[in-house]
């Protein structure tokens, strides 16, 4: 029993990330996030003297990734920057963790969310671009605005089309008039002979 905790370890066999499944399984690929970090606004200075120097880090599944630091950004940071990510067909792929920190001799947390892609990650592709409430110990500490665009790389079925030798079937409908059903079949086309002598 002691070695079975102790190999679980502190996530309790959960997903280093704080995800739910286990780290070998991903499943299939089905598509790209493109998320494009924009701004923030209204965020706590964690620096007791001058500004900021906050950086955005992002996590999906087991890919994780960060912005440039933006120098002096203090508590209106602008980054501007794209971050792709592969995305699979797992759990872990349903939401992604963001986080600011402040880049100084050490680091800082500023800020997290966790932004639901049940809307976004969607067979076609999906996108939205929001402004996302940022927490720290339960607590605002200010907003981030990121742009979620998914582009679907699964394979788009296509509707097998049915061909049956079946004859063209008339019904009257309520009203007496002749509606058609059933597949289409040419019928001879009526033609009205031509004159012997045209002149």
């Amino acid at each position: 029993m002691a070695t079975t905790l102790a190999t679980m370890g502190a996530t309790n066999g959960n997903h280093t990330a704080g995800i739910y499944s286990d780290m070998t399984v991903d499943g299939p690929e089905i598509g790209t996030l493109v998320v494009v970090v924009d701004r923030a606004k209204n965020l706590p200075n964690r620096k007791t003297m001058g500004k900021q120097d906050p950086y955005c880090a992002a996590r999906l599944g087991k890919e994780a990734k960060k912005t440039e630091t933006d120098k002096r950004g203090g508590q209106t940071p602008r980054w501007d920057q794209e971050l792709r990510f592969t995305v699979h067909d797992s759990p872990d792929y349903h939401s992604l963790k963001v986080s600011l920190f402040n880049d100084d001799k050490r680091t800082d947390l500023i800020g997290e969310t966790w932004i639901s892609l049940e809307a976004v990650v969607i067979p076609g592709g999906g996108q939205n671009d929001l402004w996302h409430t940022l927490n720290c110990k339960g607590k605002y500490a200010g907003e981030i605005r990121i742009e979620l665009t998914y582009y679907d790389t699964r394979p788009k079925l296509e509707k097998p089309v049915e061909r049956r030798g079946e004859s063209l079937r008339i019904n009257t409908d309520d009203n007496g008039s002749p509606g058609m059903t059933g597949p289409r079949n040419p019928t001879p086309v009526k033609r009205r002979p031509l004159p012997f002598d045209p002149a």
